[in-house]
């Protein structure tokens, strides 16, 4: 489709801004290659939405909902998997990984001795007593109490339901 073509389509289906549609009407009323373009395209348009559009029967939907229900279901994906790609795949990917590391030991070089001495790091001092309160303590049980007590209220009717 060339560029006559193009805004001549544009200008049918209203699309395009403002100022490309003034332009092509003028390039109509002005150009008489544009005009029998815009003739062409315009008489086409008119013959397509003419036409009538055909449109299945009644039962249409219901044929082919019934053919569907037809066909066999097909099996779970785990049938459909072959197992022996899924090991070729790992063995891959454990052969590969073996053999890097196997690489980066052999290139090591474990004649050197380290000369690597940990930092001295001392921890802080930590005043239990103030957080150890009995009213801390108390808190905390509770909230294990509650958080225990939900936990075996599920599971008690899990238990229920599967009976």
């Amino acid at each position: 489709m060339n560029l006559i073509e193009q805004r001549i389509w544009d200008y049918l289906d209203g699309t395009g801004t403002l100022q490309e549609r003034e332009l092509t009407e003028q390039l109509i009323k002005s150009n008489p290659l544009y005009r029998q373009v815009y003739d062409e395209c315009k008489s086409f348009n008119n013959l397509l939405s003419a036409a009538d559009q055909d449109e299945p029967s009644v039962g249409f939907t219901r044929n082919v909902m019934e053919r569907i229900n037809l066909e066999p279901v097909p099996a779970s994906f785990k049938s459909l998997i072959d197992k022996r790609i899924i090991f070729g795949i790992a063995a891959f990917f454990l052969f590969t990984i073996t053999a890097l590391l196997g690489v980066l030991f052999y290139q090591i070089d474990w004649s050197q001795t380290g000369g690597f001495e940990m930092p001295e790091f001392t921890m802080p001092a930590i005043d239990s007593a103030k957080y150890l309160k009995s009213t801390y303590i108390n808190i905390f049980f509770f909230v294990d109490i509650i958080i225990g007590l939900y936990l075996f209220d599920g599971f008690l009717r899990k238990r229920l339901r599967s009976k």
